[in-house]
Formats: structure tokens, C-alpha cells, sequence
């Protein structure tokens, strides 16, 4: 007996197209390097290691999981520019934090192709930002170098007739001292000597 309620199929074609279409539907969708960077970060300042460690690479997991990460003072995430080179990739990656006055410089989260999809390598990551805290110090150390420069440059007129003032008290000094001991020394004469005119 036939069950007329029962939905067939009537076509292998269709069969066929059903078949794919829900294949395609359980498949993991492929993100690019700039999608799998913003959902990575947002998953770390969300304070999500499970879904953040979905973004890495295998190798990277362990780091992710033994570093310190707390992004809860980060209150936005910019992406900028992109660079794929075959299986690896960078994207300029901005964390802006809540207290704005604080200094906000890019870095380039490191990816690369794992199991055919983009993944964050971590540990070049990490390195990538701790360079950038490098770069940061330099530059304050430059910028309070040329203030230093300024503010010498400004006072060096200053110092020149200060220098000069202080010379020329010098000198008067020691004339007076050489007057003293001329003064306090008698002066000797050379005795005639018997033999000469």
C-alpha cells in the first residue's frame, strides 16, 4: 500500500539540487581576513575565549589561553587596511579604548590559511602589538627630546650673557686680587751688580 500523503520526489535532478542546497546550508561560511579580525577582537573585549579560540590557529591556542587578555576598557574596533600575500594575511587593527585620552596606535593582526580558512596567528599578533607600545615609547622619548631642544634653543641667549656677566665679574675679581698682592708684596729691586755702568 501506498501512502498518498507522503511527499516523493519526482526527480533525480531535484533530488540532486535539495541535496546540495542543504549541504551548502550546514557549511561553514568562509570569512575574510577582515571579518575573521573583527570577530575575533570583538569576541576577546566581549571577554568570549571560546569563541575568540574558534579565530585562531591551533597552534596559536595555547598562547590565547595563557596570555592575559582583558579588552574591557576597549569601547570600539576599527579595521583598516588589508594585505593578503597568498596563504597570509594583515589587517591594520585599531582597539580605541574608553578613556580617550589615551593614545591609540594601529597594529596588524596576523592571519593565515588553516584548514582552507583564515585563522589569527596569535603569538605574531601579540608580537605586532607589543611592537607598537615600543614605537609609542620612542616616540615620547623623541618628542620630549625635541622640547628639551626648544626649550635649551629659548634659553641659550640667557645663558650666553649670563656666561659673558660672569667672565667679566671674573676678571675684575682677579685684577683687584693681582692689585692686593701687588700691594702686600714689597717690590724688589735688583741690586746693581759692581762691575756694571
Amino acid at each position: 500500500m501506498i501512502d498518498r500523503n507522503t511527499p516523493r520526489v519526482k526527480s533525480p535532478v531535484f533530488a540532486g539540487l535539495l541535496f546540495i542546497c542543504f549541504a551548502l546550508s550546514g557549511c561553514e561560511s568562509a570569512k575574510t581576513p577582515d571579518e575573521v579580525t573583527r570577530s575575533f577582537w570583538t569576541a576577546l573585549i566581549d571577554n568570549d575565549l571560546a569563541t575568540a579560540e574558534n579565530y585562531v590557529t591551533d597552534a596559536s591556542k595555547a598562547s590565547l589561553a595563557a596570555s592575559s587578555h582583558d579588552y574591557s576598557n576597549i569601547t570600539s574596533l576599527e579595521t583598516g587596511k588589508v594585505i593578503i600575500d597568498g596563504e597570509i594575511a594583515s589587517v591594520e587593527t585599531i582597539l580605541k579604548p574608553e578613556d580617550t585620552s589615551l593614545s591609540t596606535r594601529p597594529f596588524e593582526t596576523a592571519l593565515v590559511i588553516e584548514n582552507e580558512l583564515w585563522r589569527i596567528d596569535y603569538r605574531r599578533t601579540r608580537q605586532n602589538m607589543a611592537g607598537t607600545v615600543f614605537d609609542g615609547f620612542f616616540k615620547s622619548l623623541e618628542n620630549l627630546g625635541e622640547k628639551f631642544q626648544n626649550q635649551f634653543e629659548k634659553q641659550l641667549p640667557l645663558l650666553e650673557k649670563e656666561i659673558e656677566s660672569f667672565g667679566e665679574k671674573m676678571e675684575k675679581q682677579l685684577e683687584e686680587f693681582g692689585r692686593e698682592l701687588e700691594k702686600k708684596l714689597p717690590s724688589k729691586q735688583p741690586e746693581p751688580q759692581p762691575d756694571t755702568i
